[in-house]
């Protein structure tokens, strides 16, 4: 970029903004107060300022989301009207809100009263929820970018503007997108974020306004270190009442399914002056992911119902002390259960560990001797074969001592002591089938039929944010069915509820793809120096179909949380918000397969 690094009062843009004064700076912008000489009015013109190396991708990327953010229409969202050029310069064209920022609020006059705070907090959070609705993410939610009214109302501003600002987040390029300290920890993990990591950086914010500062970190330049139960703020905010301590702590919890799922989730646990539950999630216990359906391992590691697992897995047994040592402080790191004496026979090889799909029993094979616990997968039929040498050798003498004492002195010991020994054996063999982790099937059942559905989805898809939403919307749905069985409405209510699971399978193979076309673009991409105007706006697209289907799975996921304290006409009910959700997701799977499938054969065609 050549030319001066400002603008100086006076200086006309396209013959039209006449520029006052600067009002603020951000890492490759400067946004300037101006007069827009054609209706007279103040705008905001934000001057774009990136390095010259990324210049020509970092214009063409904002443009498309200046276009995409500039139909948004909310009282609560600084609207943006253009995105120009006059060489050298391009610019955004934005509303001129008279007022300062949150950061500068906080920071001459102190931290907020909890009710102030609560108030920016659903302002911005009603925002966030429209957007989030047109499948657009801020990806930059800080206080700076909170701009107040003079009555106090809360505006956001800078859609879109971390593509650009500060290269943090996942963007076209693999980098971050937004700014370090306010970032979630899946963004600073190198994952693509959703619309629960702009909760995170809404509840870091509203932490920030109670307080004054963010939690502690190592470093002015460093983001806080996540904590599994979130920021509480109440420990330095002495009025912060106990509920909105524990929504700003579930809003910035550690792990974006401990959150709430929403803006809108958010918004309403304001309002209503309460956190909010979180249902619970058991762990698949060898690649501690979410085990939705409470089958020990999750579906992605082979588990299954029992009717569909029929392959047992085994230690293999150790030999010598030492290595049986071994093998038992290894199996004790995975497995609590270790120490119990069951625990101690799977240890030894002589019961099974788990029970799986014969598909799931090569990637558990494979986790176990990451874990230098080697095993072998025996079908279950053949479990037989595990019995105990040592075991079987008594069974046979037992027997035969019997039967020696038959013929010596008690003929009825001819006939019952093999049965015994049957009986022994048979005995020996159901505990070494038996696999020592086992469902917990507390939490609601699926129909056995939607089950297998979803047990199939989850074992397909890849690990990432696809299956990981399946699972967060399977777990939720799982009380609500417990719910109808106890209530008696299954019949009438549970149809829709097993429309929306199986809509969100079809939404979760269609994110899966679409997750995959992003990855070959950045492939692909990175093979390109000056990528073409198509190519962009294809990446746009599968970009924002990325974002508008994620944001149906979240809101999915919102609506079946409040549902469990519901009444059953809430489901069945056809304008009720269960039924708009199933259908809005339905059609937004139906339209995005479409699009990856587009994408996809672009893609294929470019290769």
């Amino acid at each position: 970029m050549t030319g001066p690094a400002l603008l100086a009062p006076g200086a006309l843009l396209r013959g039209r903004y006449e520029i006052l004064r600067e009002i603020g700076r951000g890492g490759y912008s400067i946004v300037y107060q101006a007069r827009d000489r054609d209706v007279g009015g103040d705008v905001a013109v934000k001057l774009l300022v990136p390095p010259p190396a990324a210049a020509h991708l970092a214009r063409e990327r904002l443009r498309r989301e200046v276009h995409a953010v500039r139909g948004l229409s909310h009282a609560n969202i600084v609207a943006v009207y253009d995105l120009l050029d006059e060489e050298p310069w391009s610019f955004i064209v934005m509303e001129y809100v008279a007022g300062s920022d949150l950061h500068i609020r906080v920071r001459d006059r102190g931290p907020l009263p909890a009710d102030e705070a609560v108030r920016v907090g659903r302002d911005v959070a009603a925002a966030l929820g429209a957007a989030h609705r047109r499948g657009i993410l801020h990806r930059d939610v800080k206080p700076q970018n909170i701009l107040l009214d003079a009555d106090g109302r809360a505006r956001l501003t800078d859609f879109g503007s971390a593509k650009l600002d500060g290269q943090l987040g996942i963007t076209g390029t693999g980098g971050l997108a937004g700014t370090l300290a306010y970032a979630a920890p899946e963004v600073l993990a190198g994952r693509r974020g959703d619309a629960r990591a702009d909760v995170y950086a809404l509840g870091l914010t509203l932490y920030y306004a109670l307080t004054g500062e963010l939690p502690g970190r190592p470093s002015s330049h460093l983001p806080p270190p996540p904590v599994p139960e979130g920021f509480r703020p109440a420990p330095l905010a002495p009025g912060c009442p106990p509920w909105l301590d524990a929504v700003v702590g579930r809003a910035t919890a550690a792990s974006a399914e401990d959150r709430y799922p929403t803006a809108a989730a958010l918004d309403e646990a304001l309002a209503a002056a309460a956190p909010g539950e979180v249902a619970g999630s058991s762990r698949c216990v060898l690649c501690g992911g979410s085990d939705p359906l409470g089958l020990g391992l999750c579906p992605g590691c082979g588990g299954a119902p029992a009717g569909a697992a029929d392959t047992l897995v085994f230690l293999q047994r150790p030999f010598g002390r030492a290595e049986r040592h071994a093998v038992a402080a290894r199996l004790a790191e995975l497995l609590p259960a270790a120490a119990s004496p069951e625990g101690r026979a799977a240890g030894r090889g002589e019961r099974a560990l788990f029970r799986v799909t014969p598909e799931g029993s090569a990637r558990v094979l494979d986790a176990l001797a990451r874990r230098k616990l080697p095993a072998q997968a025996v079908p279950a039929s053949r479990a037989w074969t595990m019995v105990p040498g040592s075991y079987g050798t008594m069974v046979l003498a037992v027997g035969i001592a019997g039967m020696g004492a038959g013929l010596a002195a008690m003929p009825l010991l001819l006939w019952t002591t093999p049965v015994m020994g049957g009986l022994l054996f048979l005995a020996a063999a159901r505990q070494v089938r038996s696999p020592l982790v086992t469902a917990t099937r507390g939490a609601g059942e699926l129909p056995a039929e939607l089950e297998a559905r979803v047990v199939r989805a989850l074992a397909d898809l890849p690990d990432g944010t696809a299956r990981s939403l399946l699972a967060d919307v399977t777990r939720l749905a799982r009380p609500v069915f417990a719910r109808l069985d106890r209530a008696g409405d299954a019949r009438r209510d549970g149809p829709v509820l097993h429309e929306l699971v199986a809509s969100a399978c079809l939404a979760a193979a269609d994110l899966a793809m679409l997750d995959d076309n992003l990855a070959r673009f950045e492939r692909e991409r990175a093979r390109a120096a000056a990528p073409a105007a198509a190519w962009l706006d294809a990446l746009a697209r599968s970009e924002r179909a990325r974002d508008a289907l994620v944001q149906r799975l979240l809101e999915a996921m919102a609506v079946l949380g409040r549902l469990q304290s519901q009444a059953s006409s809430a489901l069945s009910s056809e304008d009720g918000p269960l039924a708009e959700v199933t259908r809005e997701l339905r059609a937004d799977a139906e339209a995005q397969a479409a699009a990856a499938r587009e994408i996809a054969q672009l893609l294929g065609e470019a290769a």
